[in-house]
């Protein structure tokens, strides 16, 4: 499966931006996100990276952290007085809640350089604080890539296998997870085909449930990419990325 990819749109445009737009035509998810997100974009800085060029940074930096040949980052204060006028981060990470699951150190990254968003099994399906923040990102940061990423011993796809019934939330979120069809018999390679399995359906859910998230993956201006991380070895396995070709659009 392959995709073209067009050029990314560098610079703001003095016109209406998309969210903007969408507010003014009555679109009421893309009014909430206007009127709820009020931090600015760092003014002045370099054009936002090509999705691609996003995307190599980050197996770069995956590379130096499971090498143990980490870039020193800057959290002076200068850094820090910096970052509160905006921010250019140079991708979104939907990861799992876990607490040895850290993408600023997974990507060797700093202050300021990924939007993060975490919940437990990294679920996008029907979040709709996920889907509306990960707009957010790529409509006003311009963000080029999203990275969905599961990860090895995850313990909301485990659940998800066992399939025990729970109560409340956490119920809902649990069958929220996708852990796919035909898995190996043996426990530990299915909870891999599991993990690998939902990383998938949660990065297509961004797409089948955002209309805005597909405009931009058909435009060529973003990438939404699935990823495992490996607990043991810290390295980052890459899928290939989703295309917003044929993807169904989520029925009302």
């Amino acid at each position: 499966m392959k995709t073209v990819f067009a050029p990314a749109v560098s610079g703001r445009e003095p016109a209406p931006s998309p969210l903007q737009q969408r507010a003014a035509g009555g679109g009421r998810l893309a009014a909430l996100l206007a009127a709820a997100w009020c931090a600015p974009a760092a003014p002045a800085q370099e054009p936002p990276l090509t999705p691609l060029a996003a995307l190599q940074r980050l197996k770069e930096g995956n590379n130096r952290f499971v090498t143990d040949k980490l870039a020193k980052k800057d959290t002076s204060a200068k850094r820090r007085i910096e970052l509160a006028k905006g921010q250019q981060p140079l991708a979104v990470v939907l990861t799992c809640a876990d607490s040895r699951v850290a993408p600023e150190l997974i990507f060797n990254k700093g202050l300021g350089d990924l939007f993060v968003l975490r919940v437990a099994g990294n679920v996008a399906h029907e979040a709709h604080g996920i889907l509306g923040s990960a707009e957010y990102a790529a409509v006003e940061l311009k963000v080029g890539v999203v990275v969905v990423m599961g990860h090895q011993n995850c313990g909301a796809v485990k659940a998800a296998l066992q399939g025990k019934a729970l109560r409340g939330n956490l119920g809902l979120l649990i069958k929220s997870i996708h852990v796919g069809k035909d898995l190996p018999k043996d426990k530990t390679a299915a909870l891999a085909a599991a993990t690998r399995a939902n990383a998938i359906y949660q990065a297509e859910a961004l797409l089948r449930e955002s209309e805005v998230l597909r405009e931009f993956v058909a435009s060529g201006r973003l990438l939404v990419v699935p990823a495992v991380y490996s607990l043991e070895t810290g390295v980052v396995s890459w899928m290939e990325a989703i295309p917003a070709r044929g993807m169904p659009k989520k029925s009302n």
